[in-house]
């Protein structure tokens, strides 16, 4: 994007700003760093998810009242007011929560005298908004299929609802190739832009002199090791099958626990070791101590249609990756080994703790390079561009 304009963007998220960094924050932060001026809005939350987690969420009732607090320069968050449930199931539901969300938006972005936002939109809940908030330009970044959720969802009526925003954009993104075709109806341009990589950050995970954290350096070794939220969407019978293949391996999971999670079939086993949530920060630290990275997803809707950002993050440690066979792991041939059953799985983990192969990864390392967060960001910008002024 053009140095020379600076834009307000208000972005309307599917997570928290303290949620773990995605490409949301890492765009919001990007814009802010450039001298735009970014106003997030959090996902929008229902009191029945609410009360599921009052314990972290209990201030949230109220918090929105303060208005946009400043987490950066140039960056503000919104904390929306918990709204009606259902929202994801009834199109009524979801227009009367809009029609109280959309003038706290207008006022807030007024607040902070944003003219003439970019308005870039993650959540498929939003045409409303469209064309209400005084925007130049609507963009809506499609990262996951939504119409394949758990919970509280109806895939039709989400569809719907996407259907509407896609049509109503200047510009559709999507994250995984799956998404063109499934998405594109409707739409008056997409780009593909995947997920990518702080490659600075991960690499560090490859150097021999950077420490290990603490609470895992001296867990029994092998480690076969996963990174990110266990969600839904993650086959934790997988994870069970490969410990007990293996009790003499440890299976590392790093990071917090989804509230739909399945964590049934990984009770009871002693080489499971789970660290919950850890700082950004703390990531290559926790990672170093990975010997091989698995990607274990269920092979459903989810898996067709997502850019997981593990596997570009596994990539640049230079580490061995074992996988399911979904598309976004078949674009790194050689680079990633497709298993197609759990045999194969352990078998493929097997021959990988067997085979240290030094130049392979460095060629992971090289290729993480292509994945580099700016990258992705300055297609993003690129694609902007394109709107604004190829009007």
């Amino acid at each position: 994007m053009s140095h020379q304009s600076c834009y307000d963007f208000i972005i309307l998220s599917t997570q928290d700003w303290d949620a773990l960094p995605t490409r949301k924050h890492r765009f919001a932060r990007m814009w802010a760093a450039e001298g735009h001026r970014v106003l997030y809005v959090e996902q929008q939350m229902h009191w029945a998810g609410w009360l599921v987690d009052l314990s972290n969420q209990f201030s949230r009732a109220w918090r929105w009242l303060a208005g946009p607090r400043q987490v950066e320069q140039n960056l503000w968050v919104l904390t929306l007011p918990i709204v009606l449930p259902f929202f994801q199931m009834s199109g009524l539901i979801n227009a009367i929560n809009n029609v109280f969300l959309l003038p706290l938006i207008q006022m807030q972005a007024r607040r902070l005298g944003f003219r003439h936002p970019i308005l870039w939109t993650y959540t498929p809940h939003s045409a409303d908004f469209i064309g209400k908030l005084g925007e130049q330009a609507a963009i809506y970044e499609c990262v996951d299929d939504f119409t394949a959720s758990k919970g509280l969802v109806n895939g039709a009526v989400i569809g719907r609802l996407e259907r509407r925003l896609i049509e109503a954009v200047d510009l559709l993104i999507v994250t995984a190739a799956g998404l063109v075709e499934k998405k594109k109806t409707g739409a008056r341009a997409v780009k593909l832009i995947s997920n990518g990589v702080d490659v600075s950050h991960l690499a560090q995970a490859a150097d021999p002199s950077y420490p290990a954290a603490e609470p895992v350096a001296s867990l029994p070794r092998p480690i076969v090791g996963y990174l990110g939220t266990l969600n839904y969407w993650i086959d934790t019978g997988l994870l069970a099958h490969i410990a007990r293949a293996h009790p003499d391996w440890t299976l590392l999971l790093v990071g917090p626990v989804d509230l739909l999670a399945d964590m049934k079939p990984l009770e009871g086993l002693p080489n499971i070791v789970r660290t919950g949530r850890i700082p950004y920060t703390e990531v290559p630290a926790y990672v170093k101590v990975f010997d091989v990275c698995v990607n274990p997803y269920h092979l459903d809707e989810v898996a067709e249609h997502c850019s997981p950002l593990k596997l570009y993050e596994y990539i640049a440690t230079g580490k061995p990756i074992i996988s399911v066979d979904m598309p976004e792991a078949r674009l790194f041939d050689g680079l990633v080994t497709i298993a197609n059953d759990p045999e194969q799985f352990v078998a493929a983990l097997e021959a990988a703790l067997a085979n240290d192969d030094g130049e392979l990864a460095e060629l992971r390392r090289q290729e993480a390079l292509q994945h580099d967060w700016r990258r992705r960001f300055d297609a993003a910008n690129d694609a902007l561009n394109e709107v604004i002024h190829g009007r």
